[in-house]
Protein backbone atom coordinates (compact mmCIF):
# COMPACT_ATOMS: atom_id res chain seq x y z
CA UNK A 1 0.00 0.00 0.00
CA UNK A 2 1.58 3.50 -0.84
CA UNK A 3 1.98 5.52 1.84
CA UNK A 4 1.08 8.88 -0.27
CA UNK A 5 -2.20 9.61 -0.05
CA UNK A 6 -2.78 12.94 -1.40
CA UNK A 7 -4.83 12.46 -3.98
CA UNK A 8 -7.23 10.77 -2.19
CA UNK A 9 -9.62 14.01 -1.23
CA UNK A 10 -13.13 14.31 0.77
CA UNK A 11 -15.52 17.15 0.48
CA UNK A 12 -15.70 18.98 3.95
CA UNK A 13 -18.47 21.93 4.71
CA UNK A 14 -16.84 24.78 7.29
CA UNK A 15 -19.04 27.60 8.39
CA UNK A 16 -19.88 30.47 6.43
CA UNK A 17 -16.72 31.87 5.38
CA UNK A 18 -14.38 28.53 4.30
CA UNK A 19 -17.57 27.58 1.94
CA UNK A 20 -16.48 24.41 0.24
CA UNK A 21 -12.64 22.81 0.88
CA UNK A 22 -11.78 19.92 -0.38
CA UNK A 23 -8.81 18.84 1.86
CA UNK A 24 -6.24 16.11 2.00
CA UNK A 25 -7.72 13.22 3.43
CA UNK A 26 -4.23 12.57 5.36
CA UNK A 27 -4.34 15.87 7.47
CA UNK A 28 -6.16 15.13 10.34
CA UNK A 29 -9.50 16.68 12.06
CA UNK A 30 -7.80 18.48 14.93
CA UNK A 31 -5.11 19.91 12.23
CA UNK A 32 -7.67 20.98 10.23
CA UNK A 33 -9.97 22.72 13.02
CA UNK A 34 -7.00 24.31 14.26
CA UNK A 35 -7.09 26.13 10.79
CA UNK A 36 -10.88 27.14 10.64
CA UNK A 37 -10.62 28.46 14.57
CA UNK A 38 -7.22 30.01 15.03
CA UNK A 39 -5.65 30.17 11.81
CA UNK A 40 -8.03 31.21 8.92
CA UNK A 41 -9.59 34.38 10.79
CA UNK A 42 -6.26 36.33 12.08
CA UNK A 43 -3.55 34.95 9.13
CA UNK A 44 -5.20 34.13 6.15
CA UNK A 45 -8.91 35.73 5.64
CA UNK A 46 -8.91 38.77 2.95
CA UNK A 47 -11.05 40.34 6.16
CA UNK A 48 -8.68 39.95 9.12
CA UNK A 49 -7.52 44.26 8.60
CA UNK A 50 -10.76 45.27 9.07
CA UNK A 51 -11.61 46.99 12.21
CA UNK A 52 -14.00 45.42 14.09
CA UNK A 53 -14.62 44.21 17.77
CA UNK A 54 -12.62 41.75 19.73
CA UNK A 55 -15.09 40.09 22.68
CA UNK A 56 -16.16 37.34 20.67
CA UNK A 57 -15.90 33.85 21.41
CA UNK A 58 -14.51 31.15 19.33
CA UNK A 59 -17.04 28.69 19.36
CA UNK A 60 -20.42 31.20 18.97
CA UNK A 61 -18.43 34.22 17.19
CA UNK A 62 -20.84 37.34 18.77
CA UNK A 63 -23.76 35.46 19.06
CA UNK A 64 -23.82 35.57 22.65
CA UNK A 65 -22.82 39.45 22.46
CA UNK A 66 -25.95 40.15 20.20
CA UNK A 67 -28.50 38.44 22.68
CA UNK A 68 -27.58 39.83 25.33
CA UNK A 69 -27.62 43.03 24.07
CA UNK A 70 -31.30 43.16 24.60
CA UNK A 71 -31.79 44.54 20.67
CA UNK A 72 -31.84 43.47 17.60
CA UNK A 73 -30.06 46.85 16.59
CA UNK A 74 -27.44 45.83 18.70
CA UNK A 75 -24.07 45.82 19.21
CA UNK A 76 -24.52 46.72 15.47
CA UNK A 77 -25.22 50.79 16.83
CA UNK A 78 -22.51 50.44 19.19
CA UNK A 79 -19.97 49.27 16.65
CA UNK A 80 -21.45 52.27 14.02
CA UNK A 81 -20.90 54.48 16.91
CA UNK A 82 -16.99 53.11 17.52
CA UNK A 83 -15.98 53.24 13.97
CA UNK A 84 -18.49 55.55 12.08
CA UNK A 85 -16.30 56.33 8.81
CA UNK A 86 -15.33 52.79 8.32
CA UNK A 87 -16.82 51.55 5.01
CA UNK A 88 -17.16 47.86 6.98
CA UNK A 89 -16.97 46.88 10.25
CA UNK A 90 -15.54 42.89 11.08
CA UNK A 91 -17.33 40.17 13.38
CA UNK A 92 -17.56 36.50 13.95
CA UNK A 93 -20.62 34.66 13.50
CA UNK A 94 -20.87 30.65 14.76
CA UNK A 95 -17.15 28.71 14.52
CA UNK A 96 -15.58 32.26 13.75
CA UNK A 97 -16.66 32.88 10.98
CA UNK A 98 -16.08 35.96 9.54
CA UNK A 99 -19.08 38.29 8.90
CA UNK A 100 -19.21 42.09 7.85
CA UNK A 101 -20.73 45.47 9.26
CA UNK A 102 -22.10 47.30 6.20
CA UNK A 103 -21.29 51.00 7.76
CA UNK A 104 -21.40 53.15 4.47
CA UNK A 105 -23.89 54.35 1.53
CA UNK A 106 -21.57 52.75 -1.62
CA UNK A 107 -21.11 49.18 0.22
CA UNK A 108 -24.99 49.46 1.40
CA UNK A 109 -25.82 50.38 -1.94
CA UNK A 110 -23.72 47.35 -4.06
CA UNK A 111 -25.48 45.29 -1.34
CA UNK A 112 -28.88 45.78 -1.75
CA UNK A 113 -28.85 47.01 -5.07
CA UNK A 114 -26.45 46.39 -8.08
CA UNK A 115 -25.15 43.28 -6.50
CA UNK A 116 -28.21 42.11 -4.86
CA UNK A 117 -27.83 38.40 -6.10
CA UNK A 118 -24.96 37.91 -5.04
CA UNK A 119 -26.06 37.23 -1.52
CA UNK A 120 -28.74 34.85 -0.10
CA UNK A 121 -30.76 34.86 2.87
CA UNK A 122 -29.21 32.98 5.61
CA UNK A 123 -30.35 29.64 7.04
CA UNK A 124 -30.85 30.93 10.56
CA UNK A 125 -32.36 33.62 9.21
CA UNK A 126 -34.86 32.03 7.91
CA UNK A 127 -35.30 29.77 10.98
CA UNK A 128 -35.85 32.85 13.18
CA UNK A 129 -38.81 34.03 10.98
CA UNK A 130 -39.67 31.20 8.32
CA UNK A 131 -42.45 30.02 10.33
CA UNK A 132 -43.97 33.32 11.37
CA UNK A 133 -43.92 35.33 7.20
CA UNK A 134 -44.17 31.93 5.38
CA UNK A 135 -41.89 31.23 2.13
CA UNK A 136 -42.62 33.54 -0.48
CA UNK A 137 -41.19 36.40 -2.27
CA UNK A 138 -39.11 37.80 0.87
CA UNK A 139 -37.15 34.50 0.44
CA UNK A 140 -37.08 33.48 -3.07
CA UNK A 141 -33.89 33.92 -4.36
CA UNK A 142 -32.35 34.58 -8.04
CA UNK A 143 -33.93 33.77 -10.61
CA UNK A 144 -37.02 32.84 -8.86
CA UNK A 145 -37.05 36.05 -6.98
CA UNK A 146 -37.11 37.90 -10.41
CA UNK A 147 -39.57 35.91 -11.39
CA UNK A 148 -42.01 36.04 -8.31
CA UNK A 149 -41.40 40.11 -8.28
CA UNK A 150 -42.62 39.89 -11.70
CA UNK A 151 -45.40 37.96 -11.48
CA UNK A 152 -46.72 40.82 -8.83
CA UNK A 153 -46.06 43.75 -11.22
CA UNK A 154 -42.12 44.14 -10.69
CA UNK A 155 -41.21 47.32 -8.98
CA UNK A 156 -44.21 49.01 -9.38
CA UNK A 157 -46.76 46.55 -8.87
CA UNK A 158 -50.17 47.38 -10.34
CA UNK A 159 -52.23 46.43 -6.75
CA UNK A 160 -50.05 48.55 -4.86
CA UNK A 161 -48.45 52.03 -6.54
CA UNK A 162 -49.78 54.51 -8.66
CA UNK A 163 -49.63 54.46 -12.33
CA UNK A 164 -48.08 56.86 -14.96
CA UNK A 165 -51.72 58.55 -15.31
CA UNK A 166 -53.33 58.10 -11.92
CA UNK A 167 -52.96 57.22 -8.66
CA UNK A 168 -55.65 54.64 -8.64
CA UNK A 169 -55.04 51.58 -6.24
CA UNK A 170 -53.78 54.32 -3.82
CA UNK A 171 -56.76 56.65 -4.28
CA UNK A 172 -59.24 53.54 -4.08
CA UNK A 173 -57.81 52.15 -0.74
CA UNK A 174 -57.81 55.59 1.13
CA UNK A 175 -61.43 55.52 2.16
CA UNK A 176 -60.71 52.21 3.61
CA UNK A 177 -58.07 53.75 5.71
CA UNK A 178 -59.30 56.79 6.56
CA UNK A 179 -63.08 54.38 8.04
CA UNK A 180 -60.43 52.09 9.56
CA UNK A 181 -58.77 55.16 11.22
CA UNK A 182 -62.07 57.04 12.40
CA UNK A 183 -63.17 53.17 13.96
CA UNK A 184 -60.00 53.22 15.50
CA UNK A 185 -59.66 56.48 16.78
CA UNK A 186 -63.30 56.22 18.10
CA UNK A 187 -63.23 53.23 20.28
CA UNK A 188 -60.25 55.18 21.67
CA UNK A 189 -62.36 57.66 22.83
CA UNK A 190 -65.65 55.25 24.10
CA UNK A 191 -62.70 53.59 26.13
CA UNK A 192 -60.92 56.97 27.16
CA UNK A 193 -64.17 57.66 29.13
CA UNK A 194 -64.56 54.22 31.05
CA UNK A 195 -63.21 53.12 33.29
CA UNK A 196 -60.40 51.31 32.97
CA UNK A 197 -57.63 51.11 30.43
CA UNK A 198 -57.48 50.98 26.68
CA UNK A 199 -57.51 46.86 26.93
CA UNK A 200 -57.45 45.92 30.44
CA UNK A 201 -59.26 47.00 33.52
CA UNK A 202 -56.28 46.96 35.76
CA UNK A 203 -55.11 50.05 34.49
CA UNK A 204 -56.25 53.82 35.59
CA UNK A 205 -58.69 55.82 33.11
CA UNK A 206 -57.62 56.96 29.72
CA UNK A 207 -54.31 54.49 29.55
CA UNK A 208 -53.92 52.06 26.74
CA UNK A 209 -51.86 49.73 25.03
CA UNK A 210 -51.31 51.17 21.54
CA UNK A 211 -49.36 48.67 20.34
CA UNK A 212 -52.51 46.36 20.55
CA UNK A 213 -54.67 48.79 18.48
CA UNK A 214 -52.10 49.20 15.79
CA UNK A 215 -51.99 45.47 15.26
CA UNK A 216 -55.55 45.31 14.80
CA UNK A 217 -56.20 48.15 12.53
CA UNK A 218 -53.04 47.02 10.36
CA UNK A 219 -54.11 43.21 10.05
CA UNK A 220 -57.53 44.67 9.15
CA UNK A 221 -56.23 46.89 6.58
CA UNK A 222 -53.75 44.01 5.21
CA UNK A 223 -57.08 41.33 5.07
CA UNK A 224 -58.87 43.46 3.08
CA UNK A 225 -55.69 44.15 0.90
CA UNK A 226 -54.49 40.93 0.75
CA UNK A 227 -57.92 38.58 0.76
CA UNK A 228 -60.85 41.24 0.10
CA UNK A 229 -62.21 40.29 3.83
CA UNK A 230 -62.45 42.54 6.59
CA UNK A 231 -61.26 40.67 9.56
CA UNK A 232 -62.58 42.77 11.48
CA UNK A 233 -60.36 42.80 14.60
CA UNK A 234 -61.23 46.22 16.05
CA UNK A 235 -64.44 45.03 16.51
CA UNK A 236 -63.14 41.95 18.21
CA UNK A 237 -60.37 39.65 18.82
CA UNK A 238 -60.26 36.94 16.19
CA UNK A 239 -58.43 33.87 15.17
CA UNK A 240 -56.41 35.49 13.34
CA UNK A 241 -55.13 37.92 15.79
CA UNK A 242 -54.63 35.54 18.51
CA UNK A 243 -52.01 33.30 16.01
CA UNK A 244 -50.39 36.34 15.20
CA UNK A 245 -50.15 37.02 18.94
CA UNK A 246 -48.87 33.70 19.77
CA UNK A 247 -46.19 33.38 17.49
CA UNK A 248 -44.78 37.70 17.94
CA UNK A 249 -45.60 37.94 21.62
CA UNK A 250 -42.79 35.33 23.08
CA UNK A 251 -42.20 34.70 26.79
CA UNK A 252 -38.35 35.13 28.32
CA UNK A 253 -38.12 31.39 27.44
CA UNK A 254 -39.40 31.41 24.09
CA UNK A 255 -37.54 34.14 23.43
CA UNK A 256 -34.54 32.05 24.44
CA UNK A 257 -35.89 29.38 22.15
CA UNK A 258 -35.57 31.76 19.21
CA UNK A 259 -32.35 32.60 19.81
CA UNK A 260 -30.75 29.08 20.48
CA UNK A 261 -32.68 27.93 17.22
CA UNK A 262 -30.48 30.65 15.27
CA UNK A 263 -27.62 28.51 16.36
CA UNK A 264 -28.91 24.92 16.26
CA UNK A 265 -32.49 24.07 14.71
CA UNK A 266 -34.97 23.13 18.44
CA UNK A 267 -38.47 23.93 17.29
CA UNK A 268 -39.01 20.33 17.43
CA UNK A 269 -38.38 20.30 20.81
CA UNK A 270 -41.56 19.32 23.20
CA UNK A 271 -41.26 22.81 25.07
CA UNK A 272 -44.75 24.34 25.34
CA UNK A 273 -43.81 27.27 23.97
CA UNK A 274 -42.65 25.70 20.73
CA UNK A 275 -45.42 24.05 20.79
CA UNK A 276 -47.53 26.99 21.05
CA UNK A 277 -45.77 28.40 18.29
CA UNK A 278 -45.97 26.02 15.88
CA UNK A 279 -49.80 25.25 16.47
CA UNK A 280 -50.34 29.15 15.23
CA UNK A 281 -48.45 28.70 12.77
CA UNK A 282 -50.29 25.76 11.25
CA UNK A 283 -53.52 26.84 12.33
CA UNK A 284 -52.90 30.21 10.43
CA UNK A 285 -51.77 28.18 7.42
CA UNK A 286 -55.23 26.15 7.83
CA UNK A 287 -57.25 29.10 7.76
CA UNK A 288 -55.51 30.89 4.21
CA UNK A 289 -55.62 27.61 2.72
CA UNK A 290 -59.58 27.22 3.01
CA UNK A 291 -59.70 30.89 2.01
CA UNK A 292 -57.45 29.92 -1.39
CA UNK A 293 -59.84 27.10 -1.65
CA UNK A 294 -63.08 28.73 -1.40
CA UNK A 295 -61.36 32.36 -3.93
CA UNK A 296 -60.51 29.68 -6.49
CA UNK A 297 -63.90 27.91 -6.33
CA UNK A 298 -65.91 31.59 -6.32
CA UNK A 299 -63.83 32.77 -9.49
CA UNK A 300 -64.46 29.21 -11.03
CA UNK A 301 -67.62 29.57 -11.21
CA UNK A 302 -67.99 33.00 -12.75
CA UNK A 303 -65.66 32.20 -15.96
CA UNK A 304 -64.41 35.36 -15.97
CA UNK A 305 -61.57 37.89 -15.14
CA UNK A 306 -63.21 39.69 -11.65
CA UNK A 307 -63.29 43.09 -10.78
CA UNK A 308 -61.81 42.60 -7.34
CA UNK A 309 -58.38 44.65 -6.96
CA UNK A 310 -57.41 42.13 -3.66
CA UNK A 311 -53.95 40.28 -3.91
CA UNK A 312 -55.44 36.69 -3.64
CA UNK A 313 -57.87 37.19 -6.87
CA UNK A 314 -54.73 38.61 -8.61
CA UNK A 315 -52.26 36.13 -7.75
CA UNK A 316 -55.45 33.40 -8.62
CA UNK A 317 -56.35 35.44 -12.11
CA UNK A 318 -52.71 35.66 -13.16
CA UNK A 319 -50.31 33.36 -12.10
CA UNK A 320 -52.90 29.73 -10.50
CA UNK A 321 -54.83 30.20 -13.89
CA UNK A 322 -51.48 31.16 -15.98
CA UNK A 323 -50.78 28.25 -18.34
CA UNK A 324 -46.90 29.13 -17.85
CA UNK A 325 -45.22 28.59 -14.66
CA UNK A 326 -48.53 28.70 -12.74
CA UNK A 327 -48.66 28.81 -8.98
CA UNK A 328 -50.26 25.74 -6.77
CA UNK A 329 -52.86 26.53 -3.65
CA UNK A 330 -49.46 26.14 -1.91
CA UNK A 331 -47.61 28.99 -3.27
CA UNK A 332 -51.15 32.07 -2.66
CA UNK A 333 -50.94 30.34 0.81
CA UNK A 334 -47.26 31.50 1.12
CA UNK A 335 -47.81 34.65 -1.03
CA UNK A 336 -50.07 35.73 1.09
CA UNK A 337 -48.68 34.56 4.32
CA UNK A 338 -45.58 36.75 3.40
CA UNK A 339 -47.71 39.63 2.56
CA UNK A 340 -49.83 39.59 5.57
CA UNK A 341 -46.98 39.21 7.96
CA UNK A 342 -44.70 41.40 6.75
CA UNK A 343 -47.07 44.24 5.85
CA UNK A 344 -49.19 44.27 8.78
CA UNK A 345 -46.29 43.74 11.54
CA UNK A 346 -43.75 46.38 10.20
CA UNK A 347 -46.72 49.06 9.91
CA UNK A 348 -47.69 48.56 13.05
CA UNK A 349 -44.25 49.09 15.20
CA UNK A 350 -43.88 52.10 12.57
CA UNK A 351 -47.09 53.27 14.78
CA UNK A 352 -46.55 51.89 17.46
CA UNK A 353 -43.56 54.15 17.63
CA UNK A 354 -44.86 56.98 16.70
CA UNK A 355 -47.33 57.23 19.40
CA UNK A 356 -44.16 57.41 21.43
CA UNK A 357 -42.95 59.99 19.28
CA UNK A 358 -46.17 61.99 19.83
CA UNK A 359 -46.39 61.44 23.30
CA UNK A 360 -42.50 62.55 23.96
CA UNK A 361 -42.90 65.91 21.85
CA UNK A 362 -45.87 67.87 22.17
CA UNK A 363 -44.20 70.59 19.92
CA UNK A 364 -44.75 68.16 16.64
CA UNK A 365 -48.21 67.16 17.51
CA UNK A 366 -49.11 70.73 17.41
CA UNK A 367 -47.62 71.43 13.87
CA UNK A 368 -49.31 68.56 12.44
CA UNK A 369 -52.55 69.54 13.80
CA UNK A 370 -52.13 73.12 12.98
CA UNK A 371 -50.91 71.43 8.80
CA UNK A 372 -54.25 69.60 9.24
CA UNK A 373 -56.65 72.17 10.43
CA UNK A 374 -57.46 73.74 7.21
CA UNK A 375 -58.63 70.35 5.68
CA UNK A 376 -60.82 69.69 8.45
CA UNK A 377 -62.69 72.77 8.24
CA UNK A 378 -64.18 71.65 5.18
CA UNK A 379 -67.57 69.76 4.95
CA UNK A 380 -66.06 67.26 2.21
CA UNK A 381 -63.60 64.29 3.14
CA UNK A 382 -59.98 64.24 2.85
CA UNK A 383 -59.00 62.49 -0.97
CA UNK A 384 -55.46 61.65 -1.90
CA UNK A 385 -54.07 64.89 -3.04
CA UNK A 386 -54.75 66.32 0.21
CA UNK A 387 -52.88 63.99 2.25
CA UNK A 388 -50.04 63.99 -0.14
CA UNK A 389 -49.88 67.67 0.11
CA UNK A 390 -49.17 67.23 4.33
CA UNK A 391 -45.66 67.97 4.08
CA UNK A 392 -44.67 67.94 8.05
CA UNK A 393 -46.92 64.57 8.30
CA UNK A 394 -44.25 63.81 5.55
CA UNK A 395 -41.53 64.51 7.42
CA UNK A 396 -42.88 62.70 10.77
CA UNK A 397 -43.36 59.61 8.64
CA UNK A 398 -39.89 59.61 7.33
CA UNK A 399 -38.33 60.68 10.51
CA UNK A 400 -40.44 57.57 12.66
CA UNK A 401 -38.90 54.63 10.48
CA UNK A 402 -35.56 56.69 10.49
CA UNK A 403 -35.39 57.01 14.07
CA UNK A 404 -37.53 53.71 15.37
CA UNK A 405 -36.79 51.52 11.62
CA UNK A 406 -39.50 48.45 11.93
CA UNK A 407 -36.87 46.12 10.31
CA UNK A 408 -33.85 45.53 12.27
CA UNK A 409 -31.44 43.82 9.68
CA UNK A 410 -31.64 40.89 7.20
CA UNK A 411 -28.76 39.18 7.01
CA UNK A 412 -27.02 38.11 3.75
CA UNK A 413 -24.52 35.45 2.85
CA UNK A 414 -22.28 35.76 -0.06
CA UNK A 415 -22.81 32.64 -2.84
CA UNK A 416 -19.94 33.69 -4.52
CA UNK A 417 -16.57 35.63 -4.24
CA UNK A 418 -17.49 39.53 -4.89
CA UNK A 419 -16.20 43.05 -4.71
CA UNK A 420 -17.97 45.30 -2.62
CA UNK A 421 -16.90 49.01 -2.62
CA UNK A 422 -12.99 47.55 -3.39
CA UNK A 423 -13.22 45.12 -0.55
CA UNK A 424 -13.24 41.25 -1.57
CA UNK A 425 -15.86 39.59 0.08
CA UNK A 426 -15.40 35.70 -0.31
CA UNK A 427 -17.96 32.89 -0.44
CA UNK A 428 -20.37 32.15 2.61
CA UNK A 429 -19.43 35.72 4.61
CA UNK A 430 -22.17 36.86 6.69
CA UNK A 431 -22.67 40.76 5.11
CA UNK A 432 -25.13 42.27 7.63
CA UNK A 433 -27.07 45.75 6.27
CA UNK A 434 -29.08 47.06 9.84
CA UNK A 435 -31.12 50.21 8.56
CA UNK A 436 -30.58 51.55 11.84
CA UNK A 437 -26.55 51.66 11.33
CA UNK A 438 -27.23 53.74 8.06
CA UNK A 439 -30.11 55.40 9.63
CA UNK A 440 -28.14 56.86 12.97
CA UNK A 441 -24.35 57.51 11.54
CA UNK A 442 -23.04 60.75 12.45
CA UNK A 443 -21.01 61.00 9.71
CA UNK A 444 -24.31 60.49 7.23
CA UNK A 445 -27.00 62.09 8.98
CA UNK A 446 -24.76 65.08 11.33
CA UNK A 447 -24.07 64.72 14.86
CA UNK A 448 -27.59 64.55 15.99
CA UNK A 449 -28.18 61.93 13.95
CA UNK A 450 -29.92 60.10 17.27
CA UNK A 451 -32.03 62.89 18.34
CA UNK A 452 -35.62 62.54 16.75
CA UNK A 453 -36.64 65.43 14.34
CA UNK A 454 -38.99 65.66 11.61
CA UNK A 455 -37.79 69.10 10.68
CA UNK A 456 -34.42 68.17 9.66
CA UNK A 457 -35.74 66.66 6.35
CA UNK A 458 -36.67 70.09 5.41
CA UNK A 459 -33.37 71.30 6.35
CA UNK A 460 -31.60 68.39 3.70
CA UNK A 461 -30.03 69.97 0.70
CA UNK A 462 -26.73 67.68 -0.23
CA UNK A 463 -24.40 65.58 1.47
CA UNK A 464 -24.38 62.00 2.86
CA UNK A 465 -28.53 62.55 4.31
CA UNK A 466 -29.73 63.09 0.55
CA UNK A 467 -28.55 60.16 -0.43
CA UNK A 468 -31.15 57.90 -1.64
CA UNK A 469 -30.18 54.90 0.31
CA UNK A 470 -29.53 57.12 3.74
CA UNK A 471 -32.64 56.07 4.20
CA UNK A 472 -33.21 52.51 4.22
CA UNK A 473 -36.29 51.60 6.09
CA UNK A 474 -37.93 50.19 3.37
CA UNK A 475 -34.93 48.89 1.75
CA UNK A 476 -33.82 49.38 -1.61
CA UNK A 477 -33.58 47.41 -5.22
CA UNK A 478 -34.91 44.90 -6.21
CA UNK A 479 -35.72 43.11 -2.91
CA UNK A 480 -37.48 46.28 -1.87
CA UNK A 481 -40.19 46.44 -0.14
CA UNK A 482 -43.40 46.12 -2.89
CA UNK A 483 -45.68 48.32 -0.10
CA UNK A 484 -44.13 51.13 0.70
CA UNK A 485 -47.04 53.78 -0.82
CA UNK A 486 -49.46 51.33 0.42
CA UNK A 487 -48.00 51.48 4.40
CA UNK A 488 -47.53 54.89 4.22
CA UNK A 489 -50.77 56.03 3.18
CA UNK A 490 -51.73 53.74 5.90
CA UNK A 491 -49.71 55.18 8.31
CA UNK A 492 -50.58 58.81 7.41
CA UNK A 493 -54.81 58.39 7.62
CA UNK A 494 -54.01 56.79 11.08
CA UNK A 495 -51.48 59.38 12.48
CA UNK A 496 -53.77 62.17 11.28
CA UNK A 497 -56.79 60.47 13.10
CA UNK A 498 -55.05 60.43 16.22
CA UNK A 499 -53.51 64.03 16.35
CA UNK A 500 -56.75 65.86 15.57
CA UNK A 501 -58.83 64.16 18.03
CA UNK A 502 -56.37 63.00 21.17
CA UNK A 503 -53.67 63.95 23.55
CA UNK A 504 -50.74 61.50 24.43
CA UNK A 505 -48.69 61.29 27.00
CA UNK A 506 -46.06 58.69 28.18
CA UNK A 507 -46.78 57.05 31.32
CA UNK A 508 -43.38 56.67 32.13
CA UNK A 509 -39.85 57.87 30.62
CA UNK A 510 -37.31 55.12 31.17
CA UNK A 511 -35.89 53.29 28.18
CA UNK A 512 -38.57 50.95 26.40
CA UNK A 513 -37.40 47.07 26.45
CA UNK A 514 -37.43 45.46 22.97
CA UNK A 515 -37.93 41.93 21.84
CA UNK A 516 -35.11 40.27 21.21
CA UNK A 517 -33.89 38.40 18.68
CA UNK A 518 -36.58 39.49 16.44
CA UNK A 519 -36.68 40.48 12.72
CA UNK A 520 -38.61 43.80 13.91
CA UNK A 521 -38.07 46.54 16.73
CA UNK A 522 -40.75 45.97 18.71
CA UNK A 523 -41.52 47.12 21.92
CA UNK A 524 -41.33 43.88 24.71
CA UNK A 525 -44.42 44.60 26.65
CA UNK A 526 -46.00 47.27 24.25
CA UNK A 527 -46.26 50.83 24.91
CA UNK A 528 -48.64 52.34 27.47
CA UNK A 529 -49.92 55.43 26.89
CA UNK A 530 -52.21 58.07 28.50
CA UNK A 531 -54.56 59.63 26.20
CA UNK A 532 -57.47 62.31 26.43
CA UNK A 533 -59.54 64.11 24.34
CA UNK A 534 -58.03 67.41 22.46
CA UNK A 535 -59.63 70.38 22.35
Amino acid sequence: MSLIRTTCTCTLFFPSTFGIYRWPSCIPPSVRLVYIFFVYPYYASPLRRLPGPKDHHFLIGHQLNQFRSGSPEEPYKSWMNQWPHEPFIRYFEVGNADAVLINSLEPYREVLHTKCYSFVRTKPFRRLIGDIIGVGLVFAEGTEHIAQRKALGGENPPILCPSSKSNGPRVAYLPIFSDKAQRLANEIGSLCSANGGLVESMYTESEGHSCFYTLKITLDVIGIFCLGIDLANLEGKTEFLTCYQKMFDLSPLGMTLAAVNLVLPIRWLPFPENIAFLSASARLRAILTDMVEERIQKLAEFRQSSNRTDLLTYMIEEKYNSKKDAWSKEDLVEQVLNVMATGHETTASALTWATLALSQNPHVVEKLRAEAEPLYQRDSSLDFADIEHLHYLDYFLREVVRVYCPVSGIPREAIEDVVIAGQLIPKGTIVMPVPAVIQHNPSIWGEDASQFDPDRWGRISGGASENTYAWAAFGHGPRSCIGKAFAMLNFKTVILALVTQYNIEPLRNDKVEVVNPSGQLRPREGLWMRISKAN
